[in-house]
C-alpha cells in the first residue's frame, strides 16, 4: 500500500463497540448508541455501524441525507444542532427521528406545524458551566453556545411549548458538554443537573441524551462502564430506567483509537539550526484543528540504523512553514523511505475539511491481517470535476 493512507483496525473498532454495548446492557438496558456522524462520516463506517445496531447522530441536513443513503431509517436517526432547515426538521419529527431542539426557529416551527410529539422530541439544555471544575470544561466564563438556559427562563418557555399545554406529554432532555478532560466527574455533574431539572419541572423524560465526549479504547482512561454507571447512580431515583431511554452519542470513543495514519519520509535536510524531516503526510490529515502537541507514533525502517539525532522536526507536505507535526528528541536518525505511523487518529481527520495541495488519501480496513480498500485516493480529475461546476 502506498503512503500516505489511513488504516482502520476492525478488531479495535469492534472492541470499542462491545465496551459500550456491554456497559449499557448491564447498567441501563433501555438505551441506545447514537454514533456522532461528524466525527468520521466514511460511508463504509456508517454502514457498518448501522449493521451493529447503532443510530446515526447528525447535525445537518447533509448528514441526515448521508445517513439515509447509508441505510439508516428515519427512526434510526438522531437530529441535533441549531442549523436544521425547516423542511428537514418537520420531516424528521413526522417520520419518527429523535429531534433535539436547539434553536428558537425550531420552537416556532414546532408551534406552527407539529401537532403531537410522539415522545421523539427533545430539548437541548444549556448546562451552566459554573457547576464544573475549570480544568474539566472550556468556556467557563462565557458558557456553552448550545441549548436553552435554565438560568434566564428560556428553558422554561421552551418546555411549555413542547408540552403543548399537557404536563403528561413526554419530552426528552439532551445534555452534551464539551469536556477537555473527559472526566467521569463531568458526567456525574451533568446527571445531577438533569436531576434538578426533572424535579423542578416535573418531567417524566421519554429519553435522556448525554451526548459524547467520552474516552474509548485508551488504556488507563475511563471507559463506557464508568460513565454509564455514574449517570445511572445519580438518576435512578428520579426516572424509571425501564421507561426512560438513555442515549449516548460517542464519536471518537468509537473510531478514534481504531485508526492509524501511515506516512513516509520524503526528504531529510540539515539547516543551520535544525534537522528537518519532510513527510508525505501533514497535520491537515491528523490534526486539522492544529491543536495537538504530541502523538502516539512509531517509526519503521528497512535497515538497522543506530545513529541518534538530538532533535528532528517532523514536517508535512504542505508549503507552509507551520506544518510542523512534532519534534522527536533523542530518536533514531530518520532517512528517506522510513515510515512514521500515527495511532489513534480516527476522529475529525479523514473526513474533516477539504483537499489542499495534495488530495484525500486512501483508506483501508484491516480485519485479521487482510486489508480492504474502502476509499480510493482522490485524483486531480475528481477534484477538477467537483470544483469546476
Amino acid at each position: 500500500m502506498q503512503t500516505p493512507y489511513f488504516l482502520l483496525d476492525k478488531q479495535l473498532l469492534d472492541a470499542n463497540l462491545v465496551s459500550f454495548k456491554d456497559a449499557l446492557n448491564r447498567i441501563w438496558a433501555h438505551s441506545s448508541i447514537g454514533y456522532s456522524v461528524k466525527t468520521n462520516s466514511m460511508p463504509w463506517l456508517l454502514k457498518y455501524l448501522k449493521g451493529q445496531g447503532l443510530q446515526a447522530e447528525v447535525v445537518s441536513d447533509e448528514e441526515y441525507e448521508l445517513s439515509l443513503l447509508c441505510g439508516f431509517a428515519e427512526t434510526e436517526i438522531i437530529y441535533n444542532g441549531p442549523i436544521k432547515s425547516e423542511d428537514y426538521f418537520i420531516s424528521a419529527v413526522r417520520k419518527g427521528s429523535i429531534v433535539n431542539i436547539d434553536s428558537k426557529n425550531e420552537l416556532a416551527w414546532f408551534k406552527a406545524h407539529i401537532k403531537e410529539s410522539n415522545s421523539n422530541i427533545g430539548i437541548r439544555i444549556n448546562v451552566d458551566t459554573s457547576i464544573f471544575d475549570e480544568s474539566d470544561v472550556a468556556y467557563t466564563n462565557e458558557g456553552f453556545r448550545f441549548g436553552f438556559s435554565e438560568e434566564n427562563r428560556d428553558l422554561a418557555q421552551a418546555i411549555d411549548i413542547l408540552r403543548l399545554g399537557d404536563e403528561k406529554n413526554r419530552i426528552g432532555l439532551h445534555f452534551h458538554c464539551n469536556s477537555v478532560s473527559r472526566s467521569v466527574d463531568v458526567y456525574r455533574k451533568i446527571a445531577l443537573y438533569a436531576k434538578e431539572l426533572i424535579l423542578k419541572y416535573n418531567i417524566d423524560p421519554s429519553f435522556i441524551d448525554v451526548g459524547g465526549g467520552f474516552f474509548g479504547g485508551v488504556e488507563g482512561k475511563p471507559g463506557p462502564v464508568d460513565y454509564v454507571n455514574v449517570i445511572y447512580e445519580e438518576l435512578k431515583n428520579v426516572v424509571d430506567v425501564e421507561k426512560t431511554k438513555l442515549i449516548v452519542e460517542p464519536g471518537s470513543a468509537i473510531i478514534g483509537s481504531a485508526v492509524s495514519f501511515h506516512t513516509s519520509v520524503i526528504d531529510v535536510k540539515d539547516t543551520s539550526k535544525a534537522t528537518v524531516v519532510t513527510t508525505d503526510g501533514s497535520r491537515i490529515n491528523i490534526d486539522p484543528l492544529w491543536a495537538k502537541d504530541k502523538y502516539d507514533y512509531a517509526t519503521e525502517s528497512d535497515y538497522d540504523a543506530s545513529k541518534i539525532k538530538s532533535k528532528q522536526i517532523i514536517c508535512g507536505y504542505t508549503c507552509m512553514d507551520h506544518d510542523r507535526i512534532m519534534s522527536i528528541t533523542g530518536g533514531r536518525a530518520l532517512s528517506i523511505g522510513d515510515r512514521i505511523i500515527y495511532s489513534k487518529v480516527g476522529a475529525y481527520t479523514m473526513t474533516f475539511g477539504g483537499p489542499f495541495i495534495k488530495y484525500f488519501p486512501e483508506v483501508y480496513v484491516e480485519d485479521s491481517g487482510v486489508s480492504q480498500l474502502i476509499r480510493k485516493r482522490m485524483t486531480v480529475q475528481d477534484y477538477y470535476t467537483i470544483q469546476n461546476g
